[in-house]
Order: C-alpha cells, then sequence, then structure tokens
C-alpha cells in the first residue's frame, strides 16, 4: 500500500522529468552548433523554470492528499478504538449485572430455604442439648428441598462421586446451607475430627488427591 501511494505521487514528477531531459537533449546539439539564439534559449529556460516550478506544486499537492489520507486513516482508528473501549464497557457492565443478579437469585434461594419447616428443625437440632437426632425422612425432605432450591444439587452432587456415602452426603447437604463443622457434628452425631475426616475423604473421592477439608466448602458452593 505504502508503494503505490508513493509511485502515484512520483508519478507526475517522472513524466515531467522526462519531459525536461528531453528538451535539453533536443535543444543542447543546436545550441552547440550555433542554431539557437540566446532569445530561444531565454524561452526554454523559462520553459524549464515553469516546468520544474509545476512539478513542485504537484508534489507539494499530492503530498497534501496524502497528509489527508493518513489523518483521514488516523481518525478512523481513533473512532475505531473508541467503539472498541465503549463495547467492553457495555461488556464490563452487563458482567457486573449478571453477577449481581446471580447474587441476589442466591440470597433470595437462601431466604426461601431459611423458611421451610425442614430448615427450622434442622436449627432446632443444632441448638439442641438433649441429643435429638434427624429421621430418615427429615433428610429425604432436606435433600428434596436442597433439589428444588439449588436446581438439583443432591442429584448433581451424586453424579461427581458415584461411590459417595450417605453421612458425606448428610455432610455435604447440611455445608450447602451453611452450617458450621460443629454444628454438622451436633446434628449427625459425630464428633468435628469425624466430620473433618469425612469432608477430606469425600474430596478425595472427587479430586483423587489429598486435599484440605475446607476445599470441599468451596466445591460445594459451586454445585
Amino acid at each position: 500500500m505504502k508503494n503505490n501511494r508513493l509511485s502515484k505521487i512520483h508519478q507526475p514528477f517522472c513524466s515531467i522529468q522526462w519531459i525536461i531531459i528531453l528538451l535539453i537533449l533536443l535543444f543542447f546539439p543546436a545550441c552547440s552548433h550555433g542554431d539557437i539564439s540566446h532569445k530561444d534559449l531565454n524561452h526554454l529556460f523559462i520553459l524549464l523554470l515553469v516546468l520544474f516550478i509545476a512539478c513542485i506544486f504537484i508534489l507539494l499537492i499530492q503530498g497534501n492528499k496524502r497528509l489527508q489520507q493518513m489523518s483521514s486513516i488516523e481518525q478512523e482508528l481513533d473512532s475505531k478504538s473508541k467503539e472498541l473501549i465503549q463495547a467492553r464497557a457495555e461488556l464490563l457492565e452487563k458482567e457486573n449485572v449478571r453477577i449481581i443478579n446471580l447474587s441476589n437469585e442466591d440470597d433470595l434461594r437462601k431466604m426461601c430455604f431459611f423458611q421451610t419447616e425442614i430448615y427450622l428443625k434442622i436449627k432446632d437440632i443444632s441448638n439442641d442439648e438433649e441429643g435429638k437426632k434427624m429421621t430418615r425422612e427429615d433428610w429425604i425432605a432436606l435433600e428434596k428441598e436442597l433439589n428444588n432450591i439449588y436446581d438439583n444439587f443432591a442429584v448433581r452432587l451424586k453424579s461427581c462421586c458415584e461411590q459417595i456415602s450417605e453421612t458425606e452426603l448428610h455432610v455435604c447437604y447440611l455445608l450447602k446451607v451453611g452450617f458450621s463443622v460443629t454444628s454438622i457434628s451436633k446434628i449427625i452425631g459425630r464428633t468435628k475430627s469425624a466430620v473433618s475426616m469425612c469432608r477430606r475423604r469425600l474430596l478425595e473421592k472427587i479430586n483423587g488427591c489429598d486435599c484440605p477439608a475446607a476445599d470441599l466448602d468451596d466445591f460445594i458452593s459451586t454445585i
């Protein structure tokens, strides 16, 4: 592209240059033999000067056009750059809105669950000092609520680890709804160390490696 523009600019100059050279070649032999008067030479020099000035003028015009083209290209690039920045800003704004909506949706789900009968019962058990226990029907009811509120959470959890035990399932259910390790140990009737070991063992089944027990909480929150 650059070479084409240069050739277009130099094209008029080359044409005039060859005309000047041709005139010199024609008039120089005649001048050497005395066939051309001083008046004719003056006319020739004036013609050459006019052609030279015309050449310079054409070059200036072509150079100005080139500068205008470059300025136009820079303006177009600047416009495209602004459009790109605007598009990125709009995408970022949409992503922020999406994150806020997801956060609000998650908060709404939690509020709905906190008002269910099964959650209130579990909360009562976690605060009870007389040793109340969850029944099988209670666990079934909890699983049903989790599937309804968290888009088949229990189903997706089981698909992640087919060898998951019943105790591990119960621990995951309680982690999902925000109970601490201390509360979980009281609800399922196990020690805190047993609950921590259960978390680590389950994460090892899922990831195939020995990971900190706390990593299971992050994993559960993404399901």
